[in-house]
């Protein structure tokens, strides 16, 4: 039963996407922060704090000053996830309204 469990996850392994594999750190655009903003752990929790600033009382966001430099790791709509441009960190949500283009 273990082996077929462990054939089974080692072919499930090798069908993954390209994307899941490991992303290139170089790879990704580096911009800087126009406005002073916020960006979170979950886009969610953004669009909560966008709706409601009371939300940001809370922690779940990271404030953004306006000349900070970021690396752009994805986007999805008009949102962007992004983590410092010197170091890899868990990515964070934010709105492209704030970002240089």
């Amino acid at each position: 039963m273990k082996t077929l469990r462990s054939i089974f996850f080692g072919v499930a392994l090798l069908a993954l996407p390209a994307e899941a594999q490991e992303h290139p750190f170089e790879d990704d655009p580096v911009v800087t922060v126009r406005e002073n903003f916020v960006a979170c752990d979950v886009l969610s929790q953004l669009q909560r704090v966008m709706d409601n600033p009371r939300f940001l009382l809370r922690g779940e966001c990271d404030p953004l000053r306006a000349g900070d430099r970021v690396r752009v790791y994805a986007r999805r709509g008009s949102y962007v996830c992004i983590y410092p441009h010197d170091r890899v960190s868990p990515c964070k949500w934010t709105h492209e309204k704030a970002l240089s283009k």
